[in-house]
C-alpha cells in the first residue's frame, strides 16, 4: 500500500478502532434509512414545513437538557457499557417505530414522543462515542481516527438514502425503521468483541463540581471557547437547513422520494471525499486551514442549492455542503479533543455535540416558521447568507483563532497522566 494511502487510514492499524469502525458501517446505514423515512412520513401525514421543524427540533431538544450530564457520565462511566445501553436503546425505539408504521398506527404525536426519547439516548451516546475514540486509537492517531469516523458518518449517505428512496417507493416507509433497529446489533457485538484494557480509576465528581471545572479550563484557554462560539454560530444558522430538505426535494426541484433520497446520497457522497482527503491533510499541517476552508465551502454549497431550480445542477452543490460541513466538523472536534485533558474529554464532547444537535432546535424551528412564509429556497438562502455573516464577524473579532493548533495536554495546575491514561475505557 503507498505511503500516502496507509497514512489516510492510519487509524484503522488498531483491531479495536476497526471493530468500531465496522460495526458503525452497518449502524450509520440504517439510521441514514430511518432518517429519510421519517422525514418523508412527517410529509405525508402533515404537508407542513412546521411540522417538519418541530419533529426536527423534538430529534435533538434532549441535546440541550441531557448533554452535559452525558459528558459527565462519559468522564467517569465504562464507556463500553454506556455505548452497549445507549445503542440497545435507540434499537428498541426504532423497532417500535416500524411496527407502528407498519401497523398503521402512527400519528404526528406519537411520532414527537419517539423522536424526543431517541434524542435522549443520542444526548448520552455522542459524548461517550466521542471520547471513547481516543480509547482506541491513542492521542497520535486521534485526528485521523475522527477524520474517518466523520467520513463513515457522512459516507453512509451515499447508500442509506438511496436504499430508503427504494424501499419508501417499493415496500413501503415500515421497512426502513425495521432495518434500523436490526443493525445497531452490528454495533453490539463490536463492543462486545473488543479487547480493552482494565478501567482507570476515574474520579466521581458532583455534577456542578464537574460543570465548574469545565467552564474554568475554557476561561483559561479562550480559543476553546471561541471555536465553540464559531461552531455554535454556523450551527444555528447553516446546519438545520436538513429540515427543510424534503420540501425542497419535491416543491422546488420536482423531485419524489427517489430524488430526495439520491440528494441526500450525493451530500454523504460529498462528505465521503471531505473527510478522506481531511483524514490524511491533519497528520501534517496545522487544522485552521482546513478549518476555514471547508467553512467556506460549506456555505457556498448552500447557497448554490438555495439558488437552483434544477435537480441536477442541486447535485454538485449539494455535494459541497457535503464536502465543507465534514471539513469544519472534523476538524473542529480534532482541535477540542486535542487540548483539552483526559479527564475532560467526554464533557468537552458533551458541548460539541450540544452543539451540533443541542443548536438545531432553535434553527429548526426557525427555518419551519421562516419557509411557512417565505418557502424553503429563500429560507435558505438567508440561512446561508447570515451563518456566513457570524461566522466572518467572529473571525475579524478574534484574528487569533486563523492560527490556532492542535498543543500538548499539559496543564500547570494539574500533574502529567500517566503513559496508559489514553487506554481507559
Amino acid at each position: 500500500m503507498p505511503h500516502s494511502r496507509f497514512e489516510t487510514f492510519a487509524a484503522l492499524r488498531h483491531k479495536n478502532f476497526r471493530l468500531f469502525y465496522t460495526g458503525q458501517a452497518v449502524s450509520l446505514m440504517g439510521s441514514w434509512m430511518q432518517a429519510v423515512a421519517l422525514n418523508w412520513l412527517v410529509l405525508i401525514l402533515t404537508d407542513s414545513p412546521f411540522f417538519l421543524g418541530l419533529v426536527g427540533a423534538l430529534q435533538t431538544l434532549p441535546m440541550l437538557i441531557f448533554s452535559f450530564w452525558g459528558g459527565v457520565v462519559a468522564d467517569r462511566a465504562r464507556k463500553r457499557y454506556l455505548l452497549g445501553l445507549t445503542q440497545s436503546s435507540m434499537m428498541l425505539l426504532a423497532l417500535v417505530l416500524g411496527i407502528l408504521v407498519a401497523g398503521q398506527f402512527i400519528n404526528i404525536w406519537l411520532i414527537c414522543v419517539l423522536v424526543f426519547l431517541g434524542g435522549t439516548a443520542m444526548a448520552f451516546d455522542i459524548p461517550v462515542r466521542q471520547a471513547f475514540i481516543v480509547d482506541l486509537v491513542g492521542k497520535p492517531d486521534l485526528p485521523n481516527a475522527i477524520a474517518l469516523n466523520s467520513t463513515l458518518f457522512n459516507g453512509t449517505r451515499v447508500m442509506g438514502p438511496a436504499l430508503a428512496g427504494i424501499l419508501i417507493a417499493q415496500v413501503g416507509l415500515g421497512n426502513c425503521f425495521f432495518i434500523n433497529g436490526l443493525s445497531f446489533l452490528a454495533t453490539l457485538f463490536a463492543l462486545i468483541w473488543m479487547d480493552l484494557p482494565p478501567a482507570a480509576p476515574a474520579p466521581r465528581l458532583p455534577f456542578g463540581q464537574a460543570l465548574r471545572e469545565l467552564k474554568d479550563y475554557l476561561q483559561e484557554h479562550r480559543d476553546l471557547k471561541q471555536i465553540l462560539v464559531l461552531l455554535t454560530t454556523i450551527s444555528v444558522l447553516g446546519h438545520s437547513y436538513y429540515v427543510l430538505l424534503p420540501m425542497l426535494a419535491r416543491d422546488v426541484l420536482g423531485a419524489g422520494p427517489e430524488g430526495f433520497g439520491l440528494l441526500m446520497a450525493v451530500n454523504g457522497l460529498g462528505a465521503f471525499a471531505g473527510g478522506l482527503t481531511l483524514a490524511r491533510r491533519l497528520r501534517h499541517r496545522p487544522p485552521m486551514p482546513s478549518f476555514l476552508s471547508g467553512l467556506g465551502i460549506f456555505v457556498a454549497g448552500l447557497l448554490a442549492l438555495s439558488l437552483v431550480r434544477n435537480f441536477y445542477l442541486a447535485l454538485p452543490a449539494i455535494a459541497l455542503v457535503g464536502w465543507g460541513m465534514v471539513t469544519q466538523l472534523s476538524t473542529g472536534n480534532s482541535l477540542l479533543q486535542l487540548n483539552v485533558p483526559d479527564r475532560m474529554r467526554g464533557r468537552i464532547m458533551s458541548l460539541f455535540g450540544f452543539i451540533i444537535m443541542g443548536s438545531v432546535p432553535l434553527g429548526s424551528m426557525l427555518y419551519g416558521v421562516t419557509a411557512t412564509s417565505l418557502g424553503p429556497s429563500l429560507t435558505i438562502t438567508l440561512g446561508s447568507l447570515l451563518a456566513a455573516a457570524g461566522a466572518g464577524f467572529i473571525l475579524i473579532r478574534h484574528p487569533r483563532l486563523r492560527h490556532l493548533d492542535f498543543r500538548d495536554l499539559k496543564e500547570p495546575s494539574a500533574p502529567p497522566l500517566g503513559p496508559g491514561a489514553h487506554g481507559a475505557p
